[in-house]
């Protein structure tokens, strides 16, 4: 109960920091280890950590298969934050973790850190802000005739593609099907079916929603979405695609347009479109831009615990250097 009370009053508390979601991520294979950081008798920090590897080393990072997977620690503080690693340092040992990598949403994270410690491949999520751009300013304003966003909405209205809501359990069988369709296209991490059982248990109907694009028998594809009602934000976490669709087809375009005027309608103030690289150039940032999306880093800090991760993780970046 503490932990979830804090997570809800702070500013950077997310569906992803809930017991809950940690459930959900120990029901696929992970290992975790919460923390409360108290001072005196206040909460100042939680600390979602589970077990996970890079290129075969042992270590613990937090919140794997999350789009928010930061540490939240009350106004950042840098003290709180060093006692957070000299603690794992010394839980390492006994657990054979060769690394530990903290994530923030702090800028000014990695000053928070006396010691060395590894630059790691960054990301972030890109977000519509709902208080700034509703479904009229994008479509007016942010959808331009160079990009073509309105156009490649309209296709499938007029070529007669509707959206269904799923609403069962076989449902999910359906939109399983083209999950594997597109995440074995982008060699992406593959989540089982019991996964999204899991999923359908615990949060449908209230805090998730399923959609699927179709025209009759011909799907195109399908967006599963969290709803996370007390802080207004929908969350688009799976995106399901037919990838054998003719090419004049760009089914994202209607799924997030959909989820766009969904969440407004609902009074939400935020859309997080998901982890997506920081490359300006990427496909999936352009596509997330061309809705008035903007993107929010997250700074990670990779401290080595043993001398062979430090030397393996030093020359693989030096063959293949972090973008």
């Amino acid at each position: 109960d503490l932990w979830e009370e804090f997570n809800q009053k702070m500013e950077e508390g997310t569906f992803f920091h809930t017991n809950k979601w940690k459930k959900i991520l120990e029901s696929v294979g992970y290992t975790s280890h919460y923390f409360l950081i108290f001072d005196d008798e206040e909460i100042v920090g939680i600390c979602p950590f589970f077990e996970t590897n890079i290129k075969g080393f042992k270590g613990i990072a937090t919140l794997p298969l999350s789009d928010y997977n930061h540490l939240i620690v009350k106004d950042n503080n840098e003290y709180v934050m060093d006692f957070i690693r000299r603690r794992l340092e010394l839980k390492a040992k006994n657990n054979s973790w060769s690394f530990i990598l903290l994530n923030s949403l702090d800028k000014n994270f990695e000053n928070n850190f006396n010691k060395s410690y590894l630059k790691y491949t960054p990301s972030g999520n890109m977000v519509l802000d709902l208080e700034k751009l509703n479904p009229d300013k994008i479509w007016n304003e942010v959808f331009t005739n160079k990009r073509k966003q309105r156009n490649h909405i309209n296709k499938f209205e007029n070529d007669g593609f509707k959206i269904k809501d799923l609403d069962s359990s076989n449902d999910m069988k359906i939109f399983f099907k083209y999950y594997l369709k597109n995440i074995r296209y982008i060699k992406g991490i593959e989540c089982p079916y019991s996964h999204f059982m899991d999923l359908y248990g615990a949060y449908f109907p209230k805090n998730m929603q399923i959609t699927l694009l179709h025209k009759e028998d011909l799907i195109a594809g399908g967006l599963l979405s969290f709803l996370d009602e007390s802080k207004k934000i929908m969350y688009l976490r799976y995106l399901a695609l037919n990838r054998d669709i003719p090419n004049r087809y760009t089914p994202p375009y209607f799924l997030f347009w959909d989820a766009i005027k969904r969440a407004d309608k609902l009074g939400f103030k935020r859309i997080c479109f998901g982890t997506t690289p920081s490359d300006e150039e990427h496909p999936a940032y352009k596509l997330k831009r061309n809705f008035g999306c903007e993107y929010e880093n997250i700074y990670s800090v990779l401290i080595p615990l043993s001398k062979l991760f430090k030397l393996g993780y030093r020359t693989y970046t030096s063959i293949y250097p972090l973008k």
